[in-house]
């Protein structure tokens, strides 16, 4: 079986034990990886031996404490919290890449974005390498240049968005900032046998909290967003939150009026642009000018067509 499959087995079983939050026997837990399609085919052969061997990996990899209650005659997470968001979205992750081997058979029922996340590989050995603070190399191109290039990294946490995965870390070149990699960008990962510490003020809990997007302008404060959207644009808003912190103020026949509070940034600004003529931005003045000189300058060139 492959790594990919051991840990999407290992996922649902902590998800599986978090979920029920009672001791479980193993016979229940071996039926209930058998209904899972993604991990049946690797569940057929579940033995009490090698969950036993899964118990380990877990606590090794994920954090996370299986023991068994003989009073209750149950396997039950007796030493962590509640699973990470950020593992639930690797479970996902991991998901995806196994419904993406569908049989032949079932085909004609599924059509599937034909753009695919790059990159997936490289999520559990990243994740290995920030769990016991393990510096990496890998080779890295950016988009804007021909060759790639050799980079030491102390790989601090996994990030996603938009169907794309990042590790953000500590350059070895660059080691008073962090920087954020693209998975699909990145070749010939590496872990290195050399050890990092983290900063003393990183909180990966916090980090993105005021961000939309990958970036974070340390220099520069989260800002009040004021977004002013025509009723349907702001019915898909509603059902599918731009960030955590949108508030709606106004929600009429008229409009739907949402507030954030965010770093103004050029992740934020393209997804205001994708609305078209459906959003105006109210607040704060800088983001409504940056919308107003794009705007001007697509129509510009649509004018030169």
């Amino acid at each position: 079986m492959t790594s990919r499959a051991h840990l999407l087995r290992q996922l649902f079983v902590v998800l599986r034990l978090q979920q029920l939050r009672r001791a479980v026997p193993f016979e229940e837990l071996q039926a209930y990886l058998l209904e899972q399609t993604p991990v049946g085919d690797q569940a057929q052969s579940y033995t009490l031996r090698t969950f036993q061997r899964d118990r380990r990996q877990i606590a090794e990899w994920l954090g996370v404490t299986i023991d068994y209650n003989s009073a209750r005659r149950g396997y039950e997470v007796t030493e962590t919290d509640a699973l990470p968001a950020g593992h639930r979205r690797l479970l996902e992750a991991f998901e995806l890449q196994a419904f993406l081997q569908l049989p032949a058979v079932l085909t004609p029922y599924v059509q599937l974005e034909q753009r695919r996340a790059l990159g997936l590989e490289h999520l559990r050995p990243l994740l290995r390498a920030a769990q016991q603070r393990q510096w990496v190399a890998f080779d890295y191109r950016k988009f804007w240049e021909d060759e790639p290039a050799r980079r030491t990294v102390a790989p601090l946490m996994l990030k996603e968005f938009r169907g794309r995965w990042y590790v953000l870390g500590l350059a070895a070149d660059r080691q008073d900032s962090l920087r954020c990699f693209g998975l699909d960008r990145l070749q010939a990962l590496e872990l290195l046998p050399r050890r990092f510490g983290v900063p003393a003020d990183f909180d990966p809990q916090t980090y993105y909290q005021d961000c939309f997007g990958i970036f974070r302008p340390d220099e520069e404060a989260p800002q009040r967003v004021l977004l002013a959207l025509d009723a349907d644009q702001g019915q898909y808003v509603k059902s599918y939150p731009l960030h955590h912190s949108q508030r709606v103020l106004v929600d009429d026949d008229a409009e739907v009026r949402v507030e954030l509070r965010v770093y103004v940034t050029h992740d934020l600004l393209m997804e205001v642009l994708s609305m078209g003529e459906r959003v105006r931005v109210l607040e704060p003045a800088g983001l409504r000018e940056q919308v107003e000189a794009a705007s001007r300058q697509v129509l510009s060139l649509l004018r030169q067509a």
